[in-house]
């Protein structure tokens, strides 16, 4: 079996995998996003029915693109939180493979890098993003030990 080489490897194909992907996008930066479900799964399948959006369109939505059904004061329900979250990720071409989960991401020995066990096959990349969702409860890897001196940043820290 090949080892498919990336330079960086998001998991997570929500809010924040297609986020991250428009960043390295629009920094250069090759990149594959990796999604378990389908874009923006966990909008569709794990939130009770009535869910809308914490705050109103304006504030919720990706640059250039508008909700396209509930207006910029409304507060969109979910199932069109996770339609516009698929087509902005069409709109900017992210690279983004559904279907496909991670089992195990493990620092390469000796070099720099990451080598990642997926339902597809295994991939190397020299970093990784966690992409899981925000408003999720804060999981840092220990991949690095405590006291080696790198720096280890989260969103809500």
């Amino acid at each position: 079996m090949s080892v498919e080489t990336v330079d960086t490897l998001v998991v997570g194909g929500g809010q924040a995998g297609v986020a991250m992907s428009e960043h390295l996008s629009k920094c250069g930066v090759p990149h594959l996003v990796l999604e378990r479900g389908r874009i923006a799964e966990r909008w569709r399948s794990q939130r009770w029915d009535s869910l809308v959006a914490n705050g109103p369109a304006w504030h919720d939505r990706f640059p250039g693109m508008e909700f396209p059904v509930t207006g910029p004061d409304g507060f969109p329900p979910k199932e069109e939180v996770a339609d516009y979250f698929v087509t902005y990720a069409k709109q900017i071409n992210a690279p983004i493979r559904c279907g496909v989960e991670v089992k195990l991401v493990q620092r390469n020995i000796g070099r720099p890098g990451f080598r990642v066990e997926t339902s597809d096959g295994v991939i190397e990349a020299n970093s990784v993003v966690a992409a899981t969702g925000p408003f999720q409860v804060p999981v840092i890897p220990s991949l690095v030990p405590a006291g080696a001196g790198l720096l280890q940043i989260h969103s809500s820290a």
